[in-house]
């Protein structure tokens, strides 16, 4: 009754439910993100008045919280480090100044050159723990969904693209299927290479990461796993994880050189000259670099990245991996502690010349949801700043003028 006197044309309270219009998450975070820009603006006019001013970060109705950030005596007004979706708990209060800030929400990547690096969905073997490498599965069912969840993010961030790159790898060439389908983009062109494939794993190929670990050892099998140019056993010349053995690969691929000894053994087996080209046994970090940088360097690039195009690669982990080692100077000691999450979408800003990742609208600390590894702090550096960040329009101005009556006031 309370509810009919106050609510005017109301006559059943449950209709008021029906009537509340709340806010989706991505206007939550263009709120969020249009709210610190002006507080930002403000803040850096006047020391003294900054030091008066109580500022907050609002992290919206998602968690009901709200940080502060206080001065201390070296602050000159001025904000560097995005810090609205660090959570206000204990480990809040020690994060030290080298602590890693994923580039979150700090640009408008939807109309940057960009290119989108997006490590497959998940596959049974993923979920197994099963050494993959050039094995070909389907994405498992919450592979899938890591695709489609990864086109949906893209599509709420308005994200369009020219063209896509991808492995010979179903897992890959599924994954940008579905990313394309959320995009409804699903007719644009797609780049296959066998370049992109992961790193072949040899002869441990199909099996148990924990029963090749009890068999040769924990210490040997992270050498095999994340040394640098330690290649694991080779496979057989006539196993089946040999690619040489995969009638897909032999007849299409062209542009690798000729090994005499297989082209020898198998024109002597089938009594017929036959060439057969050298697939790679086995495979080491560095290995996998080899073909997968100059891939990106010397085809994606001048073919689409030097034309301003909008490039999407799907691909895999240690394809990836080599890729971003190039474009973010990782060091090679450090290759082996980066981890890629399946299915997020990393943005590398051609301009700005860093990788960013976007806001999903869930106020989470990007760092504490996804395992990076401890060399995230090379993948996620500042990015570099370009002639645009310094041209003022006349409605910031207008918004400067006002800030400074006010403080004069």
């Amino acid at each position: 009754e309370n509810l009919s006197r106050n609510v005017p044309g109301v006559d059943n309270p449950m209709e008021i439910g029906k009537m509340a219009k709340r806010m989706t998450t991505l206007e939550e975070s263009l709120l969020k993100l249009r709210e610190e820009k002006e507080t930002n603006k403000l803040a850096s006019l006047n020391d003294e008045w900054h030091s008066n001013l109580n500022v907050q970060f609002v992290k919206g109705p998602t968690n009901g919280d709200a940080s502060s950030l206080t001065e201390d005596e070296s602050d000159d007004g001025d904000f560097e480090e995005d810090v609205t979706w660090k959570k206000r708990d204990s480990k809040a209060e020690t994060i030290k100044v080298e602590s890693v800030v994923p580039n979150v929400g700090q640009f408008d990547l939807s109309k940057d050159p960009v290119v989108v690096f997006i490590r497959h969905g998940r596959t049974p073997h993923n979920n197994l723990a099963l050494f993959t490498g050039w094995e070909d599965p389907n994405l498992a069912v919450d592979g899938v969904e890591d695709a489609k969840n990864a086109g949906r993010l893209l599509r709420r961030h308005g994200f369009e693209f020219d063209v896509v790159y991808s492995s010979w790898l179903t897992r890959a060439i599924e994954t940008a299927w579905y990313v394309l389908d959320e995009l409804d983009m699903a007719w644009l062109p797609i780049v296959k290479s066998w370049r992109l494939n992961e790193r072949h794993y040899g002869a441990l190929t199909g099996k148990s990461k924990k029963m090749v670990g009890n068999i040769y050892g924990e210490a040997q099998l992270k050498k095999w796993r994340r040394g640098f140019a330690i290649r694991p056993p080779p496979a057989s010349s006539y196993s089946f994880s040999y690619p040489g053995n995969d009638y897909r690969r032999t007849k299409y691929v062209k542009d690798l050189r000729i090994s005499f000894s297989e082209t020898l053994n198998r024109s002597i087996e089938q009594r017929k000259f036959q060439i057969h080209r050298k697939f790679p046994k086995s495979e080491s970090l560095k290995d996998c670099m080899a073909r997968t940088i100059p891939f990106y360097t010397e085809k994606i690039v001048p073919e689409a990245v030097a034309k301003g195009k909008r490039v999407l690669i799907t691909s895999h982990e240690n394809a990836i991996r080599g890729i971003l080692m190039h474009l973010c100077e990782i060091p090679e000691e450090h290759m082996n502690e980066l981890h890629l999450p399946n299915g997020l979408p990393l943005i590398y800003n051609v301009k700005r010349k860093c990788i960013s990742l976007l806001d999903d609208g869930s106020g989470r600390d990007p760092m504490e949801v996804h395992d990076f590894g401890s060399a995230a702090q090379y993948l996620f550096r500042p990015c570099e700043l370009t002639d645009e960040d310094f041209i003022f329009d006349e409605d910031e101005s207008a918004v400067s003028s006002d800030a400074k009556e006010t403080v004069n006031a």
